[in-house]
Order: structure tokens, then sequence, then C-alpha cells
């Protein structure tokens, strides 16, 4: 009696395993997309020099945070980039469900700003403000989780905003992104993304 107990218990955890490693086989979707961000650039650099040979394409830039309101500020030279690698998520929702797309083209003589909140005036560091005439709920990926805005300026008005630097780092990697994040823990935020 014993040992049919015994086998039936060993029968259930091995169903039981096995059913959990079909179920993440079959319903994990694979992404190749990481996003880096570090106000140290050296360490954004350092982190995508090291994994270099899982890298695909990367792309780094330099832009300005603005930390009380969690705002990542860009130029629309660089903010082009981004898109390149379609690092810059359109975010549509239905009830619970969300859909991600990405961002194909900037306005190159608006001030746009990416947030699901909109803001008239975004201000500076030193309180000067700002206003945006586009308004998109778009991501940085596919989280505002770090992030939660991302306001970009023509060139010509980027100089004038006060912003502590940083470094943001965008890449297409050739593994699967889930199990290569690891390797850059040393930044202060990274997240993985769809790239398609």
């Amino acid at each position: 009696m014993l040992k049919k107990i015994l086998i039936s218990f060993l029968g259930l955890i091995i169903l039981s395993v096995g059913g959990i490693l079909l179920y993440n086989h079959v319903k994990h979707k694979p992404v190749y997309g990481i996003i880096v961000l570090d106000k140290d650039e050296k360490r954004v650099t350092d982190a995508i020099n090291s994994q270099k040979g899982d890298i695909e394409k990367s792309i780094v830039v330099n832009g300005k945070w603005v930390k009380n309101s969690n705002t990542l500020v860009l130029n629309t030279t660089d903010a082009k980039k981004i898109t390149t690698l379609n690092g810059f998520q359109k975010v549509t929702s239905k009830k619970n469900e969300y859909t991600f797309d990405a961002i194909k083209q900037i306005s190159k003589d608006e001030a746009t700003l990416f947030s699901k909140e909109n803001a008239p005036l975004i201000k500076d560091e030193a309180d000067k403000a700002f206003s945006s005439k586009v308004h998109e709920y778009v991501t940085l990926g596919e989280s505002s989780a770090y992030v939660n805005s991302v306001f970009i300026l023509p060139d010509n008005q980027y100089n004038e905003f006060t912003g502590s630097p940083i470094s943001l780092g965008v890449l297409k990697v050739k593994s699967d992104a889930s199990k290569v994040l690891i390797h850059y823990n040393n930044v202060e935020m990274n997240q993985l993304y769809d790239e398609r």
C-alpha cells in the first residue's frame, strides 16, 4: 500500500514538472531587445562591450534626466536613432489588454512628450518650463517602470534644457534577451522589450 502511494506521489510530481516545463516552452515568446540606462556612460559602454559577441546591433545616446518626474529628455536626432531599433513603443489598450507598436517617425520640429499622462508643461531641473505640442502614450521599450516619460526636443531647444546627464543603450541581441539580461545588472536600469 505504501509503495502504491509513493509511486502515485512520484508520478504526480513528474507530471507536474513536465507540465510546467511544457507550458514554459510553448507560452514563452522570446524577445531580442534590451534597454540599459545609467548616469555613468562608461557603465553603459562597458556592459555593451563585455557582451559584444551576443549583440547584433546597438545604439548608445546621451540624454538628460529629470529625477523628480523620472523623465528622459532627448534631442530629435538621438530619438530618431532609437526608432531604428524600435525602442519607442506606442501603447494601445482595450480593457485590460495592452498592445505595443513601434514608433517609426518623430517630429523634428515639434517638442514631443511620450507619456501616459498629458502634461502641458515639462519643467527642467532649473525649474524652466517647456511646452509640448505633441503627446502620445508611448513607452521606452514596453515599460514605464523606471522612465515615466520621454520628452523629445528639437535640437536647437535641447541645449536650453537643464538636466542631469544620462546614457541610454538600445540593443538587439542574438540570444533570447530574458536569458542574457543578467549580464547587464551593473547598470542602473535594464529591461527587455520586443524589438520587432
